[in-house]
């Protein structure tokens, strides 16, 4: 029973059904770290130069892109391999 288990994952369904789960954690996690650093960076600096409060406001939304193109991947994969019924 565990080998017919197993041997469901194993198809090329199964792959892309991992794969899109991965393309959405690890988008999510990169992007959660990027705007973690990017954010403390840019708070001390506009604490500094209050100028600079616009500019970084756009450095802290960029990495949201890495989020959206791995959501993307994920909705392109489930997809395939017919999910999205």
């Amino acid at each position: 029973m565990a080998e017919e288990t197993i041997a469901q994952f194993l198809t090329s369904e199964g792959g892309m059904a991992i794969g899109a789960g991965i393309a959405m954690g690890l988008g999510a996690i990169g992007a959660g770290w990027s705007q973690g650093s990017i954010g403390a960076a840019a708070m001390g600096a506009a604490a500094e130069r209050p100028e600079l409060e616009s500019k970084m406001i756009l450095y802290i939304a960029l990495p949201e892109i890495i989020a959206l193109l791995g959501f993307v991947i994920a909705f392109l994969l489930i997809g395939q391999i017919g999910g999205a019924h």
